[in-house]
């Protein structure tokens, strides 16, 4: 069946919506979103789908350049849907994100716009990110230029990020941007020696193929730990592979593998089998350190979220006399990094492996004002914890993107702690979570973060005093 063509227009762009979009209006006052993109761009536009009065559409071409534009660093720009904002100067990304928050408070929470901060920007726009997970496949996803060349292109193994909105298609990556330099180096190694050695690549439709995926962790000093997910038991081929590993990368300190024999790619429920080197890699932040597992849930830009970390502590104004409640703590990061400035931390997590990493985190840092729960934040935040601990008087939220759920907002409002300190990753649930704190909480500061440069998401911390 042929897709429906339908019309272009010209589309001044003039800002950022949802997933990164450009949005900007026709002549006639059409508003557009579109792929391709930046504010201060005036572009065709080939419109596609419309969806609730709004048009949606890719740029067919660019008419006049906006100042912003800057060229994408990453040869894979484009393909692999990863870090979109590459062709947009790093100033107005943060200046774009700082606006996506204001516009989140300001339409959904109706908060005083004076209360709004400037964004905290990053040091570090590239290699920032602490892990990065690689998929092995067999179907390996070419651009337009590669199948008009004249080259020929080996199919039958690719070793990257999958490409967007295809669930079978990967984007074979030489060179990415977000990791240290000996990431590539690893991962190009271990795709030429797959290739080389006959060692198959999985075929997601087929369920064929050992290799599955590469997860590569690295802490701030360059030392790495590597976890291979393989279809079946480890065989020779691939014993042999992590001998050459550990004789070719000495940054390697920690390897594992993780049998996956389901048809799905998560392996966070399996067994990491060790096959040399540490149990985990150590990360200094600030005072504390932390042990990092294969499945440990960390955040994934350490210098940024030292900051981040600091920015709550400020906030927090601790004295040494406080009951903290940490919700949502994962391994602990934030209540731990708190605890010599509170009397008492309390940390809830629904991951128990995140749980465990927590409180071994506290112990190797001697930190004894600390107790961790496994379970559902609704259930465990109740009359009973609050009997053997005592009422909160400052409470650290740090939920999922779909934000609080309705009875943990009712049990804080019953609970009624002095402060509260959200942290979120999604400034729209965010700000919807905050208008339902309306006539019990005030929220007195809200302040942007950008932990993740070259895409479009962004943090933001909300501090809310009771009334």
């Amino acid at each position: 069946m042929r897709r429906k063509n339908y019309k272009k227009v010209e589309v001044d762009f003039t800002g950022i919506a949802h997933k990164g979009l450009a949005v900007g209006r026709t002549e006639e006052g059409i508003v557009i979103f579109a792929k391709g993109a930046v504010p201060g761009d005036l572009a065709i536009v080939s419109l596609n789908r419309k969806r609730k009065g709004v048009w949606t559409g890719q740029t067919e071409s660019i008419i006049k350049y906006s100042r912003h534009r800057v060229n994408p660093k990453c040869e894979h720009f484009g393909v692999c849907g990863g870090c979109s904002w590459q062709q947009l100067d790093y100033s107005e990304q943060v200046r774009q994100k700082e606006q996506l928050v204001r516009d989140a408070m300001l339409k959904i929470g109706k908060v005083d716009p004076s209360i709004i901060e400037s964004i905290l920007p990053c040091e570090y726009i590239y290699n920032y990110r602490n892990k990065l997970e690689f998929t092995f496949s067999t179907f390996k996803w070419l651009t337009n230029e590669e199948i008009k060349s004249e080259k020929r292109f080996e199919l039958i193994g690719a070793l990257g990020f999958h490409r967007p909105e295809t669930f079978d298609r990967i984007v074979d990556i030489n060179q990415c941007h977000l990791q240290i330099e000996i990431s590539d180096l690893i991962r190009n190694f271990i795709r030429s020696y797959a290739l080389e050695h006959f060692i198959s690549f999985y075929n997601i439709k087929q369920h064929t193929g050992i290799l599955r995926n590469l997860i590569i962790r690295t802490n701030q000093i360059g030392q790495v730990m590597i976890v291979l997910s393989i279809s079946e038991p480890i065989s020779e081929q691939i014993s042999e592979l992590f001998i050459e590993l550990k004789n070719r990368f000495s940054n390697i300190v920690s390897a594992y593998y993780a049998i996956n024999m389901k048809k799905n790619d998560s392996w966070f429920d399996l067994e990491c089998c060790k096959v040399f080197g540490n149990e985990y890699l150590l990360e200094k932040m600030e005072h504390v350190t932390f042990q990092i597992g294969p499945k440990s849930f960390f955040q994934t830009n350490t210098l940024q979220s030292i900051k981040l970390y600091q920015l709550i502590r400020s906030f927090a104004e601790l004295t040494g006399q406080e009951i903290v409640y940490d919700l949502y703590c994962g391994v602990g990061s934030i209540g731990i990094f708190l605890a010599k400035d509170a009397k008492l931390i309390i940390g809830i997590e629904e991951i128990p492996e995140a749980v465990l990493d927590a409180e071994c985190n506290a112990k190797i840092n001697n930190i004894n004002n600390t107790q961790f729960y496994a379970g559902d934040v609704k259930m465990l935040l109740n009359e009973e914890l609050v009997l053997n601990h005592g009422n909160p008087d400052l409470v650290i939220i740090d939920p999922p993107r779909a934000g609080l759920h309705q009875d943990v907002i009712q049990k804080l409002i019953l609970f009624g702690p002095q402060k509260i300190v959200y942290v979120s990753c999604n400034p729209a649930t965010q700000a919807r979570d905050i208008s339902l704190f309306s006539g019990y909480y005030k929220v007195t500061r809200i302040k942007p973060v950008d932990m993740f440069p070259q895409t479009n998401h962004t943090e933001s911390i909300a501090i809310l005093i009771k009334l």
